[in-house]
């Protein structure tokens, strides 16, 4: 069962909200293009997309003439992509023969998926002999600054309360290699020389990214969480106006499995 409720990508609303911030860096960093360039993909690659959401990297992969192949478990996010091909399917239990891809891609999914060894186990199958897998994930410090102004914001009606990353404590840049080495002999963790960097000058971008985890970490609050959204939209504006925009640092990088 995954880590998130299922009304979390019963469409793509939640997820582009948190695109949407990451569309306004300074310096630009595309994660996306890093993330291809570093899976070799290029003209006639058979690549994977597991857990595809709603197709980014299966249009660049497109565009670079890549044989690519997007699956997810939420329909709602295929009904959303692209309309490049798409299966519904369990990272679980993929519906592909072995040694069907040169490369598995599994960008920010680990974290929903509740077996990971079976997951990791099935990115190995799929793929042929000397095949890669590329595996996207968060480190500690991502939105460490965001994090911090929820905490301030649920403070005066939930002292003490700390957004924790649930999600980051199951698989993220710091946990992630002995869970993929169980069925990859050689996991290396690459990070890219600059993270992305989130320079924000419209406060309705934060409070939309709160928003979109609601039904995530909701529960953890005694009020509500859309208090809180509004809360935070107050602290941001008030930065914004003081200091020009409101940062959010990055932490991203991927294991690269063989």
């Amino acid at each position: 069962m995954p880590t998130s409720p299922a009304s979390q990508y019963a469409t793509d609303r939640n997820l582009r909200a948190r695109q949407r911030l990451w569309e306004r860096q300074d310096p630009a960093f595309d994660v996306v293009a890093w993330t291809l360039e570093l899976a070799g993909i290029s003209q006639g690659v058979r690549v994977l997309d597991v857990g595809c959401g709603n197709g980014r990297y299966l249009e660049a992969m497109g565009s670079l003439g890549a044989e690519a192949v997007g699956c997810d478990l939420s329909l709602g996010m295929l009904n959303a992509g692209t309309g490049r091909a798409v299966a519904a399917a369990d990272a679980t239990a993929l519906p592909f023969r072995a040694g069907q891809f040169d490369v598995v891609l599994a960008a920010h999914m680990l974290y929903h998926v509740a077996d990971r060894t079976a997951a990791a186990l099935e990115f190995r199958r799929v793929l042929v002999d000397g095949g890669r897998c590329v595996a996207v994930a968060n480190g500690a410090g991502h939105l460490a600054s965001l994090r911090a102004a929820v905490q301030d914001a649920a403070a005066p009606f939930q002292p003490g309360w700390s957004w924790v990353d649930r999600l980051g404590e199951v698989f993220s840049l710091e946990n992630g290699r002995d869970q993929l080495s169980v069925a990859f002999h050689a996991v290396r963790c690459v990070r890219p020389d600059m993270a992305g960097r989130a320079v924000v000058t419209d406060p309705d971008v934060i409070a939309r990214y709160v928003a979109s985890v609601g039904d995530i970490y909701g529960q953890e609050l005694a009020g509500s969480w859309d208090r809180l959204v509004e809360e935070v939209r107050a602290k941001a504006t008030e930065v914004i106006i003081r200091e020009g925009s409101f940062v959010v640092e990055g932490d991203v990088g991927a294991f690269v499995c063989s």
